[in-house]
Parts: structure tokens; sequence; C-alpha cells
């Protein structure tokens, strides 16, 4: 491998763009030095949970890892090399990797030869794990691992952006939701397990609509932030006595802005207006109240005018709201919430699919019923 790292730093300039798209181009200016390395994909670290998922791939020979998470532990193999903030080699895959993990049957059956893992670190904090993987033996030579260490230095630099960018958004919902001076933990827990049954609906419908591992980690940040603007400081109040003869739907329309201009403030603060997520994050804020029959609010959109995210977030929020003690209400049993959602879809204002989705998986349903958020250290 030459070292010409300046053509792959020029090509990750842009930052606007998905982590897929920064992990092809990439992968395309490595291949350009590198064709040996036919897979270049990220996983990231869930420090609340101490798991590895699955996130942004580019891959040119095998299948990729999808939808695939797992925990990591600082005294396992890999833990050890993290904590040491170094590369990992493994330069002869088949006699190497032995253990029966989902992961290592993977990349058994890919037929990879020697695989590169970079830590991704911001600030000495663990971001996540780059892995390069390679269709020759014996590959990663101590030359070749320092010159792709830092060719992708940058991008650990995108993804550390991003990422960052993306635990502001989260942070600040944790912020206005926590500070709130009417049962903040009750909106805490709320949100948190929105978010949860979001995932378990995504993943289900990855496949019918086509949502990448990026799109779905996304989903379920954002899910938190549906409601956000309820519970701002500066947010319309329907108890205020100028608001009397205000419409629910004027109170929502104020709710749904003031949560739009809360995560636009920040984006502007951290310089993120452009980034690809920033949509899907304005769609859930936006269209988690409309129905697919146009009788939802506060614009009565319809089936094909609705986002997918701001679906599953619908169906997770409803769900959630049924199946919890509140002030005001009593929770209702799984059972019930569910017949009550397929109810909403013969209606024709939920979607069945993802209503589908948590009654696939009423076990894993029952034990986020029972959870509650994790709090920020």
């Amino acid at each position: 491998m030459t070292t010409e790292n300046s053509g792959i730093r020029h090509q990750q300039n842009t930052h606007e763009g998905s982590m897929n798209d920064e992990l092809q181009r990439a992968h395309h200016a490595i291949n350009l030095y590198a064709p040996e390395i036919v897979r270049v994909s990220l996983a990231l670290f869930d420090s609340q949970h101490c798991r590895l998922t699955t996130y942004a791939h580019s891959t040119l020979e095998g299948q990729p890892l999808l939808h695939y998470s797992a925990p990591i532990a600082a005294n396992s193999k890999l833990g050890q090399h993290i904590c040491r903030r170094k590369p990992r080699v493994i330069n002869d895959i088949p006699s190497t990797v032995t253990d029966s993990s989902t992961h290592s049957h993977w990349l058994l059956e890919q037929g990879y030869l020697a695989s590169l893992t970079i830590p991704v670190l911001d600030h000495e904090q663990f971001t996540g794990l780059l892995f390069l993987d390679a269709n020759q033996p014996q590959y990663f030579d101590s030359a070749t691992v320092a010159e792709l260490s830092a060719c992708t230095h940058q991008l650990g630099q995108v993804i550390n952006e991003q990422q960052a960018g993306i635990q502001a958004m989260s942070q600040m919902g944790y912020s206005v939701r926590s500070t709130h001076f009417e049962h903040p933990e009750e909106s805490l827990d709320h949100a948190y397990r929105v978010g949860q049954y979001a995932r378990l609906i995504a993943l289900e419908v990855s496949e019918l609509y086509q949502l990448n591992d990026e799109t779905i980690s996304h989903i379920v940040h954002f899910a938190e932030l549906h409601d956000i603007g309820k519970y701002s400081s500066l947010s319309t109040r329907t108890n205020s006595p100028w608001l009397q003869d205000w419409s629910n739907n004027l109170v929502l329309i104020g709710q749904i802005q003031q949560g739009l201009n809360l995560v636009n403030q920040l984006a502007s603060q951290v310089h993120h207006q452009q980034y690809a997520y920033m949509d899907l994050l304005k769609d859930i804020i936006q269209y988690h109240h409309e129905y697919l029959d146009g009788s939802g609010a506060p614009n009565g959109l319809s089936h094909g005018d609705i986002p997918v995210a701001a679906r599953i977030v619908t169906v997770a929020n409803i769900f959630d709201a049924l199946t919890s003690n509140r002030h005001y209400s009593e929770a209702w049993s799984l059972t019930h919430a569910l017949l009550e959602l397929e109810k909403m879809v013969a209606l024709g204002k939920l979607d069945g699919n993802c209503v589908h989705a948590l009654r696939c998986q009423q076990d894993a349903v029952g034990i986020i019923m029972q959870s509650h958020h994790i709090p920020w250290h």
C-alpha cells in the first residue's frame, strides 16, 4: 500500500451525508491503494447498555452484517485492545476465529482472510470500532496498519462529529424533560420506552421498508424527542388563561413548532443543520400525531405523506400511552393495548406492519413495559 493519504482525506471532506455514504467514499479512496480491502464497516458503542451495534458499512465482497448487537467487556480480548487504544490485527481468520458467536459464524462464512479493527476515540472516550477486512491472508503488516490508521483518522473525526451532534440532541431532550416542573420522571420514562418500542418495530419492518442500521439508530434516538416541544418552558400550555379559546389543534401546532425550534437552535450551535439525520428528526416531531386515513393532527396528512419513521413512532407512542400508569389514567394490559392498536389499524389510522411488529415480539415488549429511563452520567 502506498502512502498517498492526501487522496483519501480529500475525498472525505463532505460531512453532511449519511455515515454509510461516508464509509463508501472512504472505502473507494482506500481501494485506490489497497484493493485487497473488500469491506469497511462501523459498529458503535452504546455506553448505556455496554454493547456494540452495527451501524454503517461498505461491502464489496460477501454479505453485510446487519441488525447485530453484542455486549462488549473491557476484559475481553477485543476490549483489552480498546483499553490500550491499539488496533487489533487478525491475519489468518480461518485458523484464529474459533468461538461460536453469531459474528464469528458470519465472519467465517464470508471468506475474509485478514481483518484490522481500529478503535474510534473522541478525547479518549470510546465511540466505536472500524473494521477493515481483506481477501488476502497476512495482509496487515505493521506498515499497512500504520498507513490505514492514518488514512482513517479523518473518518473517525467525522464519526465523532456526527455522534456528538446526536448525543447533544438526546442530552437536550433529557434536560428539557428532567427540568419540567410537572411529572419529569414520568416524561423521561415515557421517552425512553417509546425509543425502545421504536427499535423493536424498526428492526422488524427493516426489510419491508428498507431501513438500514444507521436509520434505525436515528429512529431510536429521535423517538425519545418526539414530543419535546410539549415540555419546553417556552411551549404553549393548555391551562394558560390566554389559551382557553384556542383549539387543541392550535396548541399542538405550537408545541410541534417549539420542538422544531429547539432542535434547529441546537443544530445551529453544533453546526449540524445540514446533516441527513436532521430531516428524520424533524419528520418524527412534525408527523407523529398524523393518522394514515387523514384524521390525525395537525395537518390531516394521509398514508403517502407520512414518513415511515413517524409511523413507527406513532405506534410506539400510542402503545406506551396505553400501557403506562399516568397521573391521569391507569395502564392497560399488553393484550388489551394490542387489541386497541389493531382496531386503529382496521380503521385505517395506523400502519398495520408496525403494530404487527409489536405483536410478534411480545416477550421483548413486556420487558420494555417494566423499564425506566437510564440516567445520564
